[in-house]
């Protein structure tokens, strides 16, 4: 029973069964035994939300991401649909602490993370992060303790999260091979990828090549890239259509598809090579405008944002259960259905 209802029951005032509850003087002592009987046999349930009101204590919520910029702008995708979380539950005093890191520098996610546990700075109640550096990320979930944590984009199965918020990543693989096979049929079929680590993009890797090789006449590539710099990525794009001038595909499992969309427009490829890469970020929804991209998987990152902060909300503030996995969508973008 919430406190309201104990006095209604007992036909005295809340302030009565306050003051009962708290120990506090001018309650008759026939009074106290009325609630305190009501209280034995019904129980009592504090009002979450009213006590988290009266509370002046915010609650911290650290997020640790990669740089906002990296991905094409789509880690600052997540950051803003955790902000329009936090707008949403304005009244609750409820606080973001983002640290981002370097994802190309080994360690960085560690080194970084240790900002949340450093004493002299604001503690962190709970942790909302992507596990793209997974051996590093295991490092910094332990260093949590008993406190709640979220992943986001990308599972880490070695973990137990209070909950996990992402596409499952071969299934989205699988269905990029599925339209890959659509738009080409049979035939050598490449994946190009920048990050080296990352549960999410080898699953995606794993499900096109499923999906491809379910036709004996078909191959697969998967091909890795370390060399950032504008002549580094020619070169390597270079090199892979010179002894593979038949590739009639390219699928790239995260957000920087337009870097090989536009290698293959400026050498006259695009006629012959489809490309299929993830992430509706503006440079690939340009892309997708102007033909040089074919398709784009997206997956919501606004929308896992903000359940991330409002699931933490719910189970951390108002006690309530909260599912151990939400499923995005592979939502599937064509020229044709961009708004």
């Amino acid at each position: 029973m919430t406190l309201a209802e104990i006095a209604e029951h007992a036909h005295v005032s809340i302030g009565t069964v306050d003051r009962v509850l708290h120990n506090r003087k001018g309650v008759s002592e026939k009074t106290k035994q009325l609630i305190q009987s009501i209280i034995d046999e019904y129980g009592y349930q504090p009002n979450p939300i009213a006590s988290q009101l009266k509370s002046n204590k915010p609650f911290v919520i650290g997020v640790l991401l990669p740089t906002l910029e990296s991905g094409c702008d789509y880690y600052r995708a997540l950051f803003d649909g955790m902000n329009q979380g936090i707008e949403q539950l304005k009244p609750f005093n409820i606080k973001l602490k983002l640290i981002s890191f370097d994802r190309m520098i080994g360690g960085d996610a560690v080194e970084k993370s240790r900002q949340f546990f450093n004493s002299s700075e604001e503690s962190i109640d709970a942790l909302i992060t992507t596990p793209v550096a997974p051996d590093e990320h295991m490092e910094i979930i332990s260093m949590l303790g008993d406190k709640p944590f979220v992943f986001i984009d990308t599972p880490l199965g070695t973990t137990q999260p209070l909950l996990t918020i992402a596409q499952n990543p071969y299934k989205g693989g699988y269905c990029a091979g599925r339209i890959m096979r659509m738009f080409q049929g049979s035939g050598k079929f490449a994946c190009i990828r920048m990050y080296p680590s990352g549960y999410n993009l080898r699953e995606r890797i794993r499900g096109f090549t499923d999906f491809i090789q379910r036709d004996g006449n078909s191959t697969v590539l998967d091909e890795l890239y370390t060399d950032f710099s504008d002549s580094g990525f020619y070169s390597f794009m270079k090199d892979l259509f010179e002894k593979h001038n038949d590739i009639k595909g390219i699928f790239v499992p995260h957000a920087e598809v337009n870097f090989m969309s536009y290698f293959i427009a400026d050498q006259g490829l695009k006629s012959r090579v489809t490309v299929i890469g993830y992430d509706l970020v503006e440079q690939n929804k340009a892309g997708l405008l102007d033909g040089t991209i074919d398709c784009i998987i997206g997956q919501r990152p606004e929308q896992q944002g903000s359940e991330a902060v409002h699931k933490l909300y719910e189970s951390v503030m108002l006690h309530q259960e909260v599912p151990s996995r939400i499923d995005m969508p592979i939502d599937i973008y064509f020229k044709e259905n961009i708004i």
